[in-house]
């Protein structure tokens, strides 16, 4: 579901200029039938504009009642999904309006007779194209909100899928780097990740895809932000394998103890393997690592995605 590709949302002021300066453009005719060819022309113009904008925003609009439940929570965590169908629903009627009218005074305009009736049935349409606009801006205005917030959404794929978690600045956008082709951006400060970031792989010709979640805090899923609830919801709904890093060093700002919180309340709360990672080793003492390796319990896994080193036995393991 790709929402990247839904058009500029214009405004009402933005689509009336649009439509009138492509009617302007239209040159004046030396004869009074050619005048009434032109305002019809210019009638004619004026709702193509408007209808082809407005139409190409919906069709480009993915279809909010076929949404997988990943991408219905995840949408209705951005936005209002009601009102969002009201405002697509203005469109519609915007379009089929706009046909009616279309119809109407080209049709008034042929059967005039006076140059004058010519010209004020054209004067009246563009009152009541504008007219018209302006009361539905507010959902023009809307739509334009909700087009921002949703084009930032990931594009997943339905195949095999390894979900990245941890705390925030614990390395995931920088371990989705090292094991796939994603290039994610990568700062040294806490809560790069605001969004789901994807990465893929391919294995013996098969493609799996690795999510990058923003960072989770330890509290309970009910408190979460928006931003920590895309990482929830991925884990949710996407996650075959969860891969939950823990930073030992004090690089990432959050206590060991509070890193594993987090994972055992992962691990309680979905039905998925949830596989510990020691991330980031390359700035650990050997007893650092020891220590957690016997208390944490259990097969963890060492690596440095920085360094490179530890990732591909993790990976094969894990992709079996």
């Amino acid at each position: 579901m790709d929402f990247k590709k839904v058009p500029t949302i214009l405004s009402a002021e933005e689509l009336t200029d649009m439509a009138f300066r492509r009617a302007s453009k239209l040159s004046v005719p030396p004869s009074r039938f050619r005048v009434k060819r032109l305002e019809e022309r210019k009638v004619k113009v004026v709702t193509q504009a408007v209808r082809g904008n407005l139409s190409k925003v919906l069709n480009r609009f993915p279809d909010l009642d076929r949404l997988t439940p990943f991408y219905f929570e995840l949408i209705d965590a951005l936005v209002d999904i009601p009102r969002l169908k009201r405002a697509l629903k203005a469109l519609h009627w915007t379009i089929n309006k706009f046909t009616r009218m279309e119809k109407e005074y080209t049709y008034k305009i042929r059967i005039s007779r006076k140059e004058e009736d010519i010209y004020r049935y054209r004067k009246e349409f563009y009152g009541r194209v504008a007219s018209i606009l302006k009361q539905v801006d507010g959902q023009f205005e809307y739509l334009a909100m909700a087009r921002e917030r949703l084009k930032k959404l990931p594009n997943v794929e339905d195949v095999f899928t390894v979900v990245v978690s941890g705390a925030p600045n614990v390395g995931k956008s920088t371990f989705i780097r090292a094991v796939t082709t994603a290039r994610p951006r990568v700062e040294s400060y806490p809560f790069t990740t605001t969004q789901i970031l994807l990465g893929y792989l391919e294995v013996r010709h098969k493609r799996y895809q690795f999510v990058d979640t923003p960072g989770l805090l330890d509290r309970e899923f009910r408190n979460r932000n928006p931003v920590e609830r895309q990482a929830v919801l991925a884990l949710k709904h996407l996650a075959d394998v969860v891969l939950f890093l823990f930073d030992l060093s004090s690089t990432c700002g959050f206590p060991v103890d509070e890193q594993m919180n987090i994972y055992r309340e992962i691990r309680e709360s979905f039905d998925v393997p949830v596989v510990p990672v020691v991330n980031k080793a390359d700035l650990l003492e050997g007893d650092e690592i020891g220590g957690f390796l016997k208390d944490a319990g259990g097969r963890v896994y060492v690596c440095s995605a920085r360094e490179r080193w530890g990732l591909e036995e993790l990976i094969g393991d894990i992709l079996g």
